[in-house]
């Protein structure tokens, strides 16, 4: 009976000892992603002695519609932003800029990968000041507030950055971490410049022109997405909105570059691993068939679309640079790889080929971190 008595109270120690370490790590990792959140997205809080009272409704007539095919949405909202301002940049200019279409991040509790490698926050926040752009991104977690600020802001000539859950904004039955430009509203929605035409956005991509009515969605719709995108991610707080300010251009460029070479080799130290530790990652999980070939078809398919867009406009934009040439050479190797496994059908055959681009994206980093000086 002792034994019994000791086993049942070591039970209990034990279940109390996980509840608290289970807890304690919930909180550590919510007190830590608030400490991230808010000392790199530097947010700044709304408040109404910023904001001028607005009309009933209005619409931008100077900010051109420009839509993707492909999920970029975070640098297509900035290469709007700029054209807003007068500076309509190629979106590979932009994803150059902020890094965005560089480099790997492997997916939370996941062996899968996207090949986007650097968190959309922050690369905004490098690439504006390039374009001419200071980057305000204001927080609140008061739906009235952000619904007017939403409409000050726009009223006084300013379109409006969201990150948002796409969808939750269409009434899809899936997170899809999303950022959209809102260039118009009424008292019960928004007009949204949506920023990606593919399912479940109903719209056309390609640039459209200037005061077009874009889509329409609901206070409540926006809201709702904001809610779920917040919580999705752990921000501390429940809605956001960005705006861009005309500021003197920066020509320092040598930050872009080890941006873009740090995204790219990445590392496995904090967090989920990123750039080239998240490939081998996945690489790994094909060799142990771990992970099923189509689930990653579509993800390679767009990886070699998208560095071979990087690779061209880097070998255009910089052709009096040998080594960024040279750099760009490697991407168009890695792309043909990522085009062959997206087709291929055995996860050996597949892992192979992406240890091949693994090899060519590691030529590209260090050539882009040897050429930083």
């Amino acid at each position: 009976m002792r034994r019994y008595r000791i086993a049942i109270i070591v039970g209990i120690s034990l279940v109390l000892l996980t509840t608290v370490l289970i807890v304690g790590r919930q909180w550590f990792n919510r007190t830590l992603l608030h400490w991230y959140f808010s000392s790199t997205y530097e947010p700044q809080p709304l408040t109404t002695a910023t904001l001028v009272p607005a009309p009933d409704s209005w619409m931008l007539v100077d900010t051109p519609w420009i839509a993707a095919d492909l999920p970029v949405c975070q640098s297509t909202s900035l290469q709007m932003m700029a054209a807003h301002h007068g500076n309509l940049q190629p979106r590979p200019a932009i994803d150059w800029l902020m890094a965005f279409t560089y480099g790997f991040s492997a997916l939370p509790d996941s062996t899968e990968v996207t090949p986007f490698g650097q968190d959309p926050e922050i690369g905004l926040q490098v690439a504006a000041p390039y374009l001419g752009l200071q980057r305000r991104y204001y927080t609140t977690d008061d739906p009235n507030l952000w619904l007017t600020a939403a409409r000050s802001f726009i009223a006084q000539g300013h379109p409006v950055r969201v990150a948002l859950d796409m969808g939750q904004l269409y009434g899809a039955n899936e997170l899809i971490p999303h950022s959209d430009v809102l260039a118009g509203y009424d008292q019960q929605g928004f007009f949204v410049y949506e920023t990606v035409c593919v399912a479940p956005a109903n719209c056309q991509p390609g640039h459209h022109r200037a005061g077009e009515t874009g889509l329409y969605v609901t206070n409540e719709q926006v809201l709702a997405a904001m809610e779920a995108h917040a919580a999705a991610f752990g921000y501390p707080w429940r809605y956001n909105l960005t705006i861009f300010l005309p500021t003197t251009p920066s020509t320092d460029i040598e930050p872009v570059w080890q941006q873009i070479a740090r995204v790219t080799l990445g590392n496995q130290q904090y967090g989920p691993p990123t750039g080239l530790a998240a490939l081998e990652q996945l690489i790994v999980a094909l060799e142990r068939g771990h992970i099923a070939p189509q689930r990653i078809r579509e993800t390679l398919a767009l990886t070699a679309r998208l560095r071979r867009e990087n690779a061209t406009f880097l070998r255009e934009s910089f052709a009096a640079e040998p080594d960024i040439v040279q750099a760009a050479t490697y991407l168009a190797e890695a792309a043909t790889y990522y085009e062959q496994a997206s087709t291929a059908t055995e996860p050996s055959q597949i892992a192979a080929l992406l240890r091949h681009a693994a090899t060519a994206e590691r030529a590209f980093g260090e050539t882009i971190q040897a050429y930083v000086p």
